[in-house]
């Protein structure tokens, strides 16, 4: 009975262990294909939201939204997409200057909700990729 306790317990153990190096090389497969889709982007482009106004202590008419292509102008699915408010006018929620959204099958991010925080005058939203390609939003508090 020790014996095939021993034995089932090695099985048991080895069957764990597996499953634990499975989810390990998943997880560590996810982070570099983000890092390609990110490398592959080419282009940033924004689609909408560019050159609003809103009036201060309200939520921007407009959700920001881009597309990110790569070199064919093909769009990049999965890339890292960080909207970031470098100024104290806008805000995103939880009062947060940045925002990170993953693009979709269309290579778009639509950024979460923005409310103008600060005082009446322009601001700018700045988004970006790891690769370092961006483009930016232009909004005025009024």
């Amino acid at each position: 009975m020790t014996i095939t306790f021993k034995r089932g317990a090695a099985v048991l153990g080895a069957l764990l262990l597996g499953l634990i190096l499975a989810a390990t090389v998943h997880q560590h497969a996810g982070a570099a294909e983000d890092t390609k889709a990110a490398a592959d982007v080419e282009y940033l482009w924004s689609l909408e939201g560019d050159e609003q106004s809103v009036a201060a202590g309200q939520q921007v008419p407009v959700r920001l939204k881009v597309v990110a292509v790569d070199k064919d102008l093909k769009p990049v699915q999965g890339a890292s997409v960080t909207f970031s408010t470098p100024g104290p006018g806008l805000k995103f929620p939880g009062d947060k200057d940045d925002a990170t959204v993953v693009t979709d099958e269309n290579g778009e991010a639509l950024a979460p909700d923005l409310r103008a925080a600060g005082e009446p005058g322009p601001d700018l939203v700045t988004a970006s990729v790891p690769s370092d390609v961006h483009t930016a939003f232009e909004i005025t508090i009024t």
